[in-house]
Order: structure tokens, then sequence, then C-alpha cells
């Protein structure tokens, strides 16, 4: 059970709640801020080192430079912007397959900025252990954990659980979620939150 602090906020999933293996970091990563309320758990090189040593993903002791921690903010606005892609009706999505994903509207800076990190953090086929994997080139510090969320990006695609990696429709929420309804068909991180905002504010719509 998560401490207190560790805990969403009142009405939202658990940060990567349902997510399958290491999708879970992505999702943890994705929501380490929160638009809503404008908090931010990694809003410091040492907050950030902490957040990964409290998950395993950096031995103690090892820094986290300034640039790492630049480079982590960025990749988790490139990735809820990635994920927010996953957002469109699967009908819509599965005909859009084999063409390349827009890049125009919000997300479509932290997009471009992604793949360019993308290619800064390089990864190696590992043929060693019982199935081949991507792993990291690097070993032992912060950016190894970034390139290790790439990796674990690339094997959801792979293993068909990327598209259930949504974020809330809610403009000011942005929470990401992993989407285990039939169909994929979700909308929102909490339907008894940000779900009953959505159809409140189009109630008031439709009655003016």
């Amino acid at each position: 059970m998560p401490d207190q602090d560790e805990r969403a906020p009142a009405g939202k999933p658990a940060a990567g709640a349902g997510a399958p293996g290491s999708l879970r970091w992505v999702a943890e990563l994705i929501n380490t801020r929160s638009a809503r309320f404008g908090t931010d758990k990694i809003g410091t090189p040492a907050l950030l080192a902490s957040w990964l040593l409290d998950r395993h993903l950096l031995r103690t002791g090892v820094p986290v430079t300034t640039d790492e921690h630049h480079r982590t903010v960025r990749l988790r606005e490139g990735l809820r912007a990635l994920a927010a892609l996953n957002n469109t009706r699967p009908a819509e999505a599965d005909r859009g397959r084999g063409s390349n994903p827009p890049r125009r509207g919000p997300g479509g800076s932290a997009l471009a900025d992604l793949a360019g990190l993308a290619r800064r953090l390089p990864l190696v086929l590992d043929i060693d252990g019982p199935r081949p994997r991507l792993m990291p080139l690097s070993r032992g510090t912060a950016d190894t954990v970034l390139a290790s969320m790439v990796a674990a990006v690339a094997e959801s695609v792979a293993s068909g659980t990327w598209r259930r990696l949504k974020v809330c429709n809610d403009p000011d929420c942005r929470w990401a979620y992993y989407d285990q309804s039939r169909n994929r068909s979700r909308a929102w991180c909490s339907m008894a939150a940000c779900g009953n905002r959505a159809k409140a504010r189009a109630f008031r719509s439709r009655a003016r």
C-alpha cells in the first residue's frame, strides 16, 4: 500500500494502477505532475533522485544531475503527449494504423521533443536473458532509467498493451491511467471526478 504522499489525488486511480510490467513506471512518471493540484513530485534533482530511489530504479548514492533532471521532465511531458494519442476512439485508431501519428496540436512540440530525447537515450538488444529485449546502453544513472522508459513503451506496443495507456480527456487534469475497459472506450481517469465534471460542462453548454 503506498503511503499518503504516493496516493493519487482524491477521486483518481493510483498512479500506474493496472498497467502491466514496466508500463507502470511510465504511468507513474507521467503522474508525478498534477495539473489540477499544481504539484510536482520530481520538481528538483534531489526530489527526482528520491523518487527513483523509492522505486529501486536508482542505486543509493547515485546523484541526479541538473541536465538529467531537465531531460526527465521533458521525457515526462513527451510521454504524456504520446499516451494522449491513445485517447482516440478504438475504431479510429485501428483505421489509422500504419500512418504517422499526428504531430500538430497541443502535444506536438512535446512529441517532437520526445523524439529528439529518444535518439539520445540509446538502447541495445540484450539476447543473454530468457528472451531478447531492449536494454539501455548505459548503466546506473538517471539516464538509464529514462532509456528504460523508452524501452517499456516499445515493449508494450509489441505486447498490445500500449493502446490502453491514456491521458484523461479533462484538459485541467491530464492524469495518466490504464484503460481496462473491454473496448478501450474509457475517456476519463475517473468517472466520479473528471467524467462528472465533463458531463456537467456539456449540460451547461447545451442549456445556454
